[in-house]
């Protein structure tokens, strides 16, 4: 259950200024994001999904052969609603399915050149309550992810509810005001 406190008016300049990146140190870059196909901040009414769009740059050189996770979802949330990005160290590369034939087998990116940017999409569900509610990403390494750029977009994946939990580990309030990267107001 969302935590209402968690969205009062103390989060409501959390979304980065356009043209921002939001930054996990020596993992990710997030940037573009597009709330409903608009900007990072989008005022709407109800509650509901809400289709979030943006691109990652994945490239964690000390993560070594690690099957690593970007998860997005709601800042009070005990758990991320979506996995978007599942692979190795480095963003692009085309899809790749990793640990085959294992109970962790999933689709991924294992890039040998440098990172790239990739475009990844999700469903956030915000309640139905009027406020402000950030939107925030964070990693995880949980074996399984779902891989939702455009080219994943195309295979059916199940959503791995390991990965989900994730959100809180090493952070038990969850990922904090840095880790936003947008916001949905929702109005009465």
């Amino acid at each position: 259950m969302t935590d209402k406190a968690s969205h009062g008016d103390a989060h409501r300049a959390e979304a980065p200024a356009p043209g921002t990146e939001m930054v996990e140190p020596s993992r990710f870059r997030i940037r573009a994001v597009r709330i409903d196909g608009l900007g990072a901040v989008v005022r709407v009414r109800g509650g509901g999904a809400h289709r979030v769009e943006f691109e990652v740059l994945h490239d964690c050189s000390m993560c070594g052969n690690a099957i690593n996770q970007v998860i997005v979802g709601l800042a009070g949330e005990d758990r991320a609603q979506a996995s978007v990005w599942n692979g190795k160290q480095r963003s692009g590369g085309g899809l790749k399915t990793v640990n085959a034939g294992s109970s962790v087998e999933a689709l991924a990116e294992d890039n040998p050149g440098p990172a790239e940017w990739v475009d990844v999409s999700c469903e956030i569900v915000v309640p139905d309550e009027p406020g402000t509610y950030s939107v925030r990403a964070r990693y995880a390494q949980a074996y399984q992810g779902r891989l939702m750029t455009t080219e994943g977009r195309t295979v059916p994946q199940p959503e791995y509810q390991d990965v989900l939990g994730w959100w809180k580990v090493d952070r038990p309030q969850g990922p904090g005001p840095e880790s936003a990267i947008g916001t949905i107001i929702v109005e009465a």
